[in-house]
């Protein structure tokens, strides 16, 4: 979710390439965070499910947060909306890692280690190149609804603007007044509609890892 979360700050609120990266700070040290006290919390309580539901709970918490970010916000709102996210997959990651090891016999360990980060990876790419593929298809279809039918100049200025704006969100930024609203407008659309999309995923993700029994740490396997 967070890889197109500086799309919002570059095509929405037209910040440049550097300040859109730096939003990125807080979610990193939010996930560290996160990840360090899941591993005191599991030694402390035992416990290993409450990690996944947590993780899982603040992943769709986050693609809503992120559905809802609009322009005008104040600075420490769009902050708040990527923190979910972040925490999410602290506490997600190694929650994941240490439940599959302890409900796995020791024989079996290495193989399903290996398994899980290559099903990771896997999950990741397909990840991306899926939400990816959502968001140039609402992009194509809102520039379509926003601009080629709904904004000032030519036909041909219009055609011009939304190849220039599909190539690259910089962009925008350089945009005539008579074409940036609309490029805007249908930027922040078509993200709404691909971080609704995640929620969904995330929904069901959730209720997927609620029914999942897991052994408590220390307790021997028969």
């Amino acid at each position: 979710m967070s890889g197109h979360s500086p799309l919002f700050f570059q095509g929405v609120l037209l910040t440049s390439a550097t300040a859109s990266g730096l939003h990125l700070l807080v979610p990193t040290i939010v996930s560290s965070a996160a990840g360090t006290l899941t591993g005191f919390l599991i030694t402390a309580t035992r416990r290993l499910k409450w990690p996944l539901v947590l993780g899982a709970s603040l992943y769709l918490l986050g693609a809503l947060s992120l559905a809802a970010m609009r322009p005008g916000w104040p600075e420490v709102w769009y902050l708040l909306a990527l923190a979910p996210t972040a925490a999410g997959q602290g506490f997600q990651f190694p929650g994941t890692f240490l439940a599959v090891l302890a409900a796995s016999p020791q024989r079996a360990q290495a193989v399903v280690t290996s398994t899980l980060v290559l099903w990771r990876g896997l999950g990741m790419v397909l990840g991306i190149a899926a939400s990816s593929l959502v968001l140039q298809n609402a992009l194509v279809g809102y520039l379509d609804e926003f601009v080629r039918h709904g904004a000032a100049g030519s036909p041909a200025e219009r055609e011009q603007v939304i190849r220039l704006v599909r190539g690259s969100v910089a962009a925008v930024r350089d945009l005539d007044d008579r074409f940036r609203p609309e490029v805007v407008r249908s930027y922040e659309a078509a993200l709404r509609t691909t971080f609704l999309s995640l929620a969904v995923v995330a929904a069901v993700s959730l209720v997927l890892i609620v029914p999942v029994r897991l052994p408590r740490l220390g307790q021997a396997r028969r």
